[in-house]
């Protein structure tokens, strides 16, 4: 499996799609104000009423199965793996941006003794799941009312695009965890790379690579994080830091067999949260109208299924 700086392997052969025409093939105790379930809704998508505008994803049916998608991702480039942190027997931990929980929810299952609090914007998360875990409508940005020293394990992922102040969440995170706790952050690259020239200067790639990278800069909380979130990590006051560093093709054009499969569900992952990840940053932020967001996502769809362009992102 490729490693971030591995080249990866193209397999010129390679069939996107199954039999059936799919892309993936056949086989293949809360308590809540009542207003924050008084969702906001905008160009077709639904998006949260806590803290509106603090997040650009929409937390609609749509969104919420393709979180499933991501968790599903992150599973196959850690070979099953939950985690890389090197714990045993956690007391507490803490699932920031938990969503629709999926994470927390498998880790409170293999750490049954283990108080697990999953948090969120949305109150998207289940009725039913396992009694160690708790869900929570908060604010990560906000100021923490946790003791200090509390948990044994802190947990994001796709925070990229959400939080205005990094240095200030992973000091919080650093005052809030316990004497010999960790951290553990994954986050994606939305920036979309090749090996052999397949993005060339001034195509749809090197445009949504810009615009990606603005949208995020002018609404100011930069999308930019998985580049530089080891050193802001250090820089809190972290020790033995540990990096690891993946590719993501999107499409099945390598040749590793892993990376075959990781690169149809990240193309099935491109295909379905485009408009969610797109929408409300270009409507809001960068001023285009419902249509012209529509218009760039079909052409990028398109370049999507090119089978000539073999483009990767970092995680």
């Amino acid at each position: 499996m490729a490693t971030g700086s591995d080249r990866i392997a193209i397999d010129d052969g390679h069939e996107e799609f199954g039999d059936d025409g799919s892309l993936l093939g056949a086989e293949s105790q809360r308590s809540l104000a009542s207003s924050i379930h008084q969702f906001r809704y905008e160009n077709g998508r639904r998006y949260h009423a806590y803290r509106e505008g603090q997040y650009w994803g929409p937390n609609d049916d749509k969104m919420n199965a393709h979180e499933a998608v991501t968790h599903h991702l992150f599973l196959l480039t850690r070979t099953d793996k939950l985690f890389f942190a090197p714990i045993a027997n956690p007391i507490r931990a803490l699932d920031i941006g938990t969503g629709t929980g999926m994470w927390a929810q498998d880790f409170a299952d293999q750490f049954p003794g283990a108080e697990v609090i999953g948090t969120d914007l949305s109150p998207v998360q289940p009725d039913y799941h396992p009694p160690n875990l708790h869900f929570e409508i908060d604010d990560c940005c906000s100021e923490w009312t946790y003791p200090e020293n509390h948990f044994d394990f802190i947990h994001m992922r796709c925070l990229y695009g959400s939080i205005a102040d990094w240095p200030l969440l992973y000091k919080e995170c650093y005052d809030h965890l316990a004497p010999g706790g960790w951290i553990e952050q994954a986050e994606i690259s939305p920036v979309g790379h090749s090996d052999d020239g397949s993005i060339q200067p001034g195509d749809i790639w090197t445009f949504t690579n810009r615009v990606s990278v603005e949208a995020g800069e002018r609404n100011g909380r930069t999308f930019v994080i998985q580049e530089r979130m080891k050193t802001h990590i250090e820089a809190a006051g972290f020790k033995d830091v540990t990096e690891h560093k993946y590719k993501w093709p999107i499409g099945g054009w390598s040749q590793n067999k892993r990376l075959k499969e990781i690169g149809k569900w990240n193309l099935y992952h491109w295909e379905e949260g485009l408009e969610g990840w797109t929408m409300a940053l270009m409507t809001r932020v960068l001023g285009w109208t419902y249509d012209e967001v529509k218009s760039w996502n079909a052409e990028l769809k398109k370049a999507l299924r090119d089978r000539k362009r073999h483009v990767w992102q970092h995680v």
